[in-house]
């Protein structure tokens, strides 16, 4: 009886479902039928079309609300086009009317803002290899290799990090004696003034050595090996600082990296006799 009971006090099913506060990209049609989902692409292309229209045309595509809800979906998918720069937003936005033939501005705004990105390493610059019909070359985006400028820094760290033991050694032991302080002087010596030693020291000791180091990774545009250059200095051999030119590791096509445009341009071969 007990159940029956609390069946009957159970408020009976909606006629209908305020379906306003529903992310529209989710929602049903005026018929009733389910909306087939946008990919990630799409989503992101409505995105950049609605700040398009709100920052460069002052006329909103979507609504507030909806632009909320999509940028959230976006953040969530792992998508970096909702996580742009303005400066980014503003050289797509460039780019678009370039293309539409109606330029927003001058070609060195346009190619300094490109650079600007470029040498940040954005996504919006990143392109593979490709043709110029102006220049007649063919050439592709360079970005710095990281992971090999970190791997540089590891034998001066690992110099730094013996010293600091054998200093450890040498005095008792009081160095681990320091970090295993209680809380939070141990913590406080060993994140506020050890680890930032040893950084310091790790890097004046790399630059001491690899001096103004830049290493640029990039796609051979001949046949899409990935090659890496150095600019800079070693000790005192003096290094390539504007452009280098290697030999493509797979293809050994002529590649020369322009270190200030972050670009790899394969060279013509030299005619044979």
């Amino acid at each position: 009886m007990a159940v029956l009971a609390s069946a009957q006090k159970q408020p009976s099913p909606l006629a209908s479902v305020d379906d306003s506060n529903i992310n529209a990209y989710c929602s049903l049609d005026d018929a009733g039928n389910r909306l087939a989902p946008l990919t990630l692409g799409e989503k992101e292309q409505v995105f950049l079309e609605a700040l398009s229209g709100y920052y460069f045309e002052g006329k909103p595509t979507i609504s507030d609300q909806e632009f909320d809800l999509l940028k959230d979906e976006l953040l969530w998918s792992g998508s970096r086009v909702a996580a742009l720069t303005p400066d980014e937003l503003r050289f797509l936005e460039a780019q678009k009317a370039a293309n539409k033939g109606k330029p927003i501005m001058s070609d060195a705004d346009f190619d300094a803002l490109k650079m600007k990105l470029r040498r940040s390493n954005s996504i919006v610059t990143a392109e593979g290899p490709r043709c110029s019909l102006r220049s007649r070359k063919v050439y592709s985006t360079a970005s710095v290799d990281y992971l090999k400028l970190v791997a540089i820094n590891v034998p001066a760290a690992l110099v730094v990090l013996g010293g600091v033991f054998s200093i450890d050694d040498l005095t008792g032991f009081e160095i681990t004696k320091i970090i295993q302080l209680p809380q939070p002087i141990g913590i406080v010596a060993l994140w506020g003034f050890l680890l930032p030693t040893v950084y310091v020291l790790a890097s004046s000791l790399t630059n001491l050595v690899f001096k103004d180091a830049v290493i640029l990774k990039a796609s051979c545009p001949n046949c899409g090996t990935e090659n890496t250059t150095y600019f800079g200095d070693i000790l005192t051999v003096a290094g390539p600082r504007k452009k280098s030119t290697v030999a493509c590791s797979n293809c050994k096509a002529q590649l020369q990296f322009d270190e200030e445009r972050r670009e790899v341009v394969q060279l013509p071969q030299e005619a044979k006799a």
